[in-house]
This record gives structure tokens, sequence and C-alpha cells, in this order.
């Protein structure tokens, strides 16, 4: 929900909850990977490998280690809320990107026509995939929409 500075407050009411969101850095994978199939889009002769990959890989890292550290110091200390400040928007907005891109080509989500007859793995992914969509739209109207 939205918060009265600008920000956005995550309330997990159960271990489900606690476990979707330290999903997120479990769904990103491996960073690197993101960059180094970015890199793969441009042209041999670029320079994108040598320069831009090590910046990106750098970035995306420390998305996930932000991430990961706020649910987990929320989580030990049985906080009631994950605050998300504007100033750390971007950070969450691009750890999750990551999860949700990393889900996408992992289990091809755009192919599934019944999600209801998928295996129960891509189900989940699936919803987590959702979840993870309106996290995002709710960054960018809530909070990214004012800086």
């Amino acid at each position: 929900m939205p918060t009265l500075e600008g920000g956005l407050a995550i309330e997990p009411e159960s271990n489900t909850d606690w476990a979707v969101l330290e999903m997120i850095t479990h769904d990103v994978g491996r960073p690197a990977h993101l960059a180094e199939s970015l890199a793969g889009l441009m042209d041999d002769d670029s320079d994108w490998e040598e320069y831009v990959v090590p910046d990106l890989e750098l970035n995306f890292n420390s998305q996930c280690k932000y991430v990961a550290a706020v649910i987990a110091e929320a989580r030990e200390y049985d906080e009631r809320a994950i605050y998300i400040k504007p100033v750390n928007a971007d950070k969450w907005y691009g750890a999750i990107n990551q999860a949700r891109i990393s889900l996408e080509a992992r289990y091809k989500l755009e192919a599934v026509e019944d999600v209801d007859e998928a295996p129960a793995e891509l189900r989940s992914a699936h919803f987590r995939n959702r979840f993870y969509l309106m996290l995002q739209s709710m960054l960018l109207e809530y909070v990214m929409g004012e800086i």
C-alpha cells in the first residue's frame, strides 16, 4: 500500500508471504547471466561486453543484495512491514524486473495458455511473475512517478 511519505509498504501476513518476497532474489538467478544475455543482442564488434556488461552486472548484483538484505532484516526482526522509500525504489524495481525477466526466460511464461492445467512449478512461476508485475506497477504509480 502507498505511504504518506510517497513510498510503499508491503505487509506480509504469513510465512508464505515472506517466502514469496524472498523468491524475488532467488528468481533472479545469476544476475551476470542477464547482463551477458543483453550483450548477445549487440553487434559482434561492439564494446558492449567489455565496457557495459561489467557495470550492468555490478548494478544488478547490488540491487539484488539490497532487496535480499532488506527482506532478511525485516523478517529477522519480525517487522510488520517492509517500507520502500522513493530513494530506494529503483533498487526494488530493478531487482523485481530482473526476477520477471529471468522467470519469463526460464519458464517461457508468454507461451502458457492454460495456467490451471500447467505443472505446479510453472503455475508458481506464473503467479510470482504476476505478483512482481503488480509490485512494479505500484512502484511506478505511487513512488517513481514523483522522482
